[in-house]
């Protein structure tokens, strides 16, 4: 796989995971302040904090390879 094509596909799946995980940890928050038994929105909150810091990962990992890619570039 190229760094071009792991780039995108960092970015990609990032953004797609960070989007997902606010999704989740949001709509826990709801489910908190609706009244459900407290072991749902706190696993689903969890749940969605780490989805949200895998997609931070990924999309600094993407901003690596895209730094990588513009000094390639340069030489």
């Amino acid at each position: 796989m190229t760094k071009r094509t792991k780039w995108w596909w960092n970015g990609a799946v990032g953004a797609f995971l960070f989007g997902s995980g606010l999704s989740i940890a949001m709509e826990c928050s709801h489910l908190k302040h609706s009244g459900e038994p407290w072991y749902l929105w706190i696993a689903g909150g969890t749940v969605g904090i780490g989805i949200v810091l895998s997609g931070v990962v990924l999309l600094i990992r993407a901003g690596i390879l895209n730094n990588e890619l513009q000094q390639e570039k340069r030489n």
